[in-house]
């Protein structure tokens, strides 16, 4: 069922997902196919032969003499970007409004590029862009050290900072643009980065092995932002209506496979699979990111949280709660630390008809923390070991001081948990209720609930 509108919504926002102000069901706008001429990169001097010249010249020149309608190929190979933009010494390739830069297949056409660890490089680049579409092939680097396997190791890096990176120009947001059927390996920070951008689409991606996964955004599978300091849903680039959807993710080498952060609101994540990730696998980052939609995900074995809300670190930016009114259901969520996590006081979160299945490490199904009038309800949870819970709710310490406190509004409704190490446990909170949970099969304690802590049913 879709949640009754959120009191505390951001201006006249209220709904999660893909919604007008209204609540209004939309459709996010891709481009169509390109209807004028196809420039073959070929023909412009690029080499699809491994190791030779510098093709990103000739990749420049194709796009500069494209027209809007027009679409840029690549040839099936391996094409070397040597060389940066003369305008723009961070890029290989600047893409331009109205013209698609397509492959001929995810592992046939390979842009392999030399930036190595160079500040905010980007392999592509848009800036205000809209009508593009980017298509079909493998970004790549010639970083030959290790992947990144250590969140604490802050020295670890290679190749490009964002495999593509797409963002507002002069305030205006980059808009209608679809990115399909990519591969992005061997980056530094954000394999595909989206900011202050809206009606964005990544589907069919495949995001793997960045060089680093430490403190400070390394290591992001695909990241949509809002602006550190956007407040106005009304601003020509507000980060709202983009779509995350049917991507991959090996997580081996990933912080945080999925990551929304800053005020971006009525965004949908759908139909995602990751498998494993250093912290929390789709992470709503601590910086006010409101009414999305998470929903029909596969998340296994994360060493974090398969979904969490809120977020205790950023030594820039002080992460604390996520914004009200997300909307998390349908996901399927297997072996993670957590099922969901919501902490920091995140408020008006939503956590319905999820599939939750513990493995040997997991701690918690569903954990709820400093987290006001969160409501949990159609879960089914099962599994787990020695001290998993399916259901916990308990006192958040907070980070340096933000976000400390206690669940408070607590609805935990109609949830399912079978043959699970424990049932729920409540450690701490107050104005909680518990509304006809079945809770069978269980090896341990059904309820336990702390002294002193009332529960009404």
């Amino acid at each position: 069922m879709k949640p009754a509108p959120s009191a505390s919504g951001h201006g006249d926002w209220h709904d999660p997902g893909l919604v007008d102000r209204s609540g209004a069901q939309i459709k996010v706008k891709t481009p169509g196919p390109a209807a004028g001429k196809t420039l073959d990169v070929t023909q412009f001097g690029a080499d699809p032969d491994p190791d030779s010249h510098d093709d990103a010249a000739a990749i420049r020149a194709a796009l500069d003499a494209a027209k809007p309608g027009d679409e840029v190929m690549l040839p099936a190979g391996t094409y070397d970007l040597r060389s940066t933009d003369p305008a723009d010494k961070s890029a290989n390739i600047v893409l331009r409004s109205g013209v698609d830069l397509r492959g001929e297949g995810q592992e046939r056409t390979v842009l392999l590029t030399s930036l190595d660890g160079e500040e905010d490089s980007r392999v592509i680049r848009g800036s205000g862009v809209h009508d593009v579409i980017v298509a079909d092939f493998t970004i790549t680097s010639r970083h030959e050290g290790p992947l990144g396997d250590d969140p604490n190791d802050g020295n670890a890096g290679g190749g490009p900072m964002y495999g593509i990176y797409l963002g507002a120009y002069k305030g205006q947001a980059s808009s209608r643009v679809l990115m399909k059927n990519l591969g992005i390996r061997r980056f530094e920070r954000h394999g595909i980065s989206v900011k202050a951008s809206r009606e964005v689409t990544l589907s069919g991606n495949s995001v793997s092995e960045a060089t680093a996964v430490g403190p400070g955004g390394q290591g992001y599978g695909i990241a949509i932002e809002g602006t550190a300091d956007q407040r106005d849903p009304d601003a020509s680039n507000d980060s709202r209506h983009n779509v995350v959807i049917g991507n991959t993710f090996d997580g081996k080498h990933l912080r945080h496979a999925i990551l929304l952060q800053f005020p971006t609101h009525n965004n949908l994540v759908a139909e995602n699979t990751i498998t494993g990730s250093h912290l929390d696998a789709i992470d709503l980052h601590g910086e006010g990111e409101y009414l999305n939609e998470i929903r029909n995900n596969t998340v296994i074995g994360g060493q974090g949280a398969g979904i969490a809300l809120g977020n205790s670190g950023g030594s820039k930016n002080k992460h604390d709660a996520s914004g009200p009114g997300n909307w998390v259901h349908s996901n399927d969520l297997i072996g993670n630390r957590q099922g969901v996590l919501v902490i920091l006081g995140t408020p008006d979160t939503l956590i319905e008809d999820n599939k939750i299945t513990a493995g040997e490490k997991s701690k918690a199904g569903i954990e709820i923390r400093n987290a006001p009038s969160t409501k949990l309800h159609g879960n089914h949870i099962t599994g787990g070991t020695n001290g998993f819970w399916a259901i916990r709710l308990s006192e958040d310490r907070g980070a340096d001081g933000r976000g400390k406190g206690i669940p408070t509004g607590i609805r935990i409704e109609r949830n399912v948990i079978r043959q699970a190490a424990n049932g729920i446990r409540i450690d701490a909170g107050k104005d909680l209720k518990l509304v006809e949970n079945v809770v069978e099969g269980i090896d341990g304690s059904k309820l336990r609930v702390a002294e002193g802590i009332e529960v009404s049913r």
